[in-house]
Order: structure tokens, then sequence, then C-alpha cells
């Protein structure tokens, strides 16, 4: 015996309403999920954008911070339990100890200090040497050359001297950084001395995308007092001021981890 049609109906607008319930609440649970994906993104990691040319061709920065530029963006992540797994090769967000960085007499952060992205090169308590760009550690009582996984500028297959030192024996929170391009970066070789763990401000973990370099702010280079547009001197403490870059128009792509 076959239902009555207003039945059927009845039966299929049911099936309809359910698979639309079941829909309804599988673009929720994607919501709630990607809502607090983009929470713990924000909040658990770090925005840092490329300023530079140093770490070119691995990042892209401009050269000398240009109003209008396009330079990569990522996230780094700033806890202490990202530091204390760096490896050889990881790419860090640095301080240096030195004068530009640091007050040396009371050896406390200066406020205008700027954050460098470079590359880990040699790790505590390692004695290497670096020869024609190729780095050498020393293993067992015997020099032993460590394949670079990157690019550097210029390649070390062109056989050339840059940045070469050693043998040095680095302590026990000491890490030698230097940046890919070999030629224009502003490195442990340059100030001649490692940077300590204390250094350290983030480990690289992806480039998410691009974005254009602006003005955000000005700041005094001794008090750190902020201005809305450029005056020459701070009214504070009549030193300079200089201005603060940040990004915008920022075009994502897809992410390339380190």
């Amino acid at each position: 015996m076959r239902a009555k049609p207003h039945i059927m109906r009845k039966m299929k607008n049911k099936k309809v309403i359910n698979i639309l319930k079941a829909l309804a609440t599988f673009v929720m649970i994607l919501a709630i999920c990607a809502s607090g994906a983009l929470l713990f993104h924000n909040y658990y990691y770090e925005l840092i954008y490329v300023s530079g040319s140093s770490m070119s061709p691995t990042l892209n920065g401009a050269t000398g911070e240009s109003v209008g530029s396009v330079v990569d963006f990522g996230v780094v992540d700033t806890h202490n339990s990202a530091k204390k797994n760096i490896k050889r090769y990881s790419i860090v967000s640095t301080y240096y100890p030195d004068n530009i960085d640091y007050d040396l007499a009371t050896n406390t952060l200066r406020k205008n200090a700027k954050k460098k992205i470079k590359r880990i090169i040699a790790l505590p308590n390692e004695t290497f040497k670096i020869e024609k760009g190729r780095l050498y550690v020393l293993q067992n009582e015997e020099y032993k050359l460590i394949s670079y996984t990157f690019k550097t500028n210029p390649s070390v297959e062109e056989d050339f001297e840059g940045k070469d030192i050693g043998p040095l024996t680095l302590k026990d929170n000491e890490y030698w950084v230097l940046g890919d391009n070999r030629e224009a970066s502003r490195d442990s070789y340059t100030i001649g001395k490692p940077i300590t763990y204390e250094n350290i401000h983030g480990v690289l973990v992806a480039i998410e995308g691009k974005g254009k370099l602006y003005i955000k702010e000005y700041q005094c280079t001794n008090c750190g007092k902020k201005f809305k547009s450029y005056s020459g001197l701070c009214d504070r403490c009549y030193n300079e001021i200089e201005p603060v870059y940040d990004i915008n128009n920022k075009q994502y792509s897809w992410p390339k981890y380190y």
C-alpha cells in the first residue's frame, strides 16, 4: 500500500530540515574553530615585518625603511619554550649587545632599540670557524663541514670570502648570528661579538604575506616619548625623534614555515 502524497511531502520536508540543521551546526562549529584559531594566533604570536635586505634571498624587505615599500610579514614565537629550543639555522628576532641597542653603562635596553632578523649559525658551547663562507664545527677533535640548508647572497658556491672568522668558542648562553645577505648585513661578525640568550626576542614561525610600510608615529630616541607628527626634537628632553614604521594593506598568502 503506497503512502499518501501529503505524508510523503511531510517526510521529505522533515528530511530537508534535518539536513539544513546539520549544515547550520557544521557551519557554526567551523566559525567557532576559526575564531578560536584567530584569537590564539593574535595573542600567542607576535607580528613582525622585514625592514631591510639583510636576510635576502630568504626574506624580502626594503633596502632601508622606505614608506610604500612592499615587505614580508609573519609571526614570531616569543615564549621561552620556543627560545630554549632554538636549533642551528633557526631565524630569530634579536637585539644586539652594543651601544646602539644597549646602554652599556647600565646594560639596559635602550627605548629606541630595534629588533633585527638574523639566522643562528653557531650554538652555545660550540667551537666553529667560517672559511670562504662555509661553516665548520669542531666535532671529535676535527672540524666538520656543516652544509647550509638555505641560500646565501652571494652563494658559497661562488667561493667568496665573507664574514670569515675563527676558530671561536661560544659560551653556554651565546649564539653566532649572520644575515643570509652576507654582503649587506649588520650581525655578529659586524659587531665582533655573539648575541646572548637574553638578546633574543623571538623565533620566526612563519612568513604569512606581504604588506606596505608606513610611518605609524614618531618616537624620541632618548626618553621614548611618542609623537603623532615629526617635530625635529623632543619637547621633553630635546633629543632627536625618529619614525616608527608599521605595515598596512596586508596581502596574505599560503604561510611559509621556518
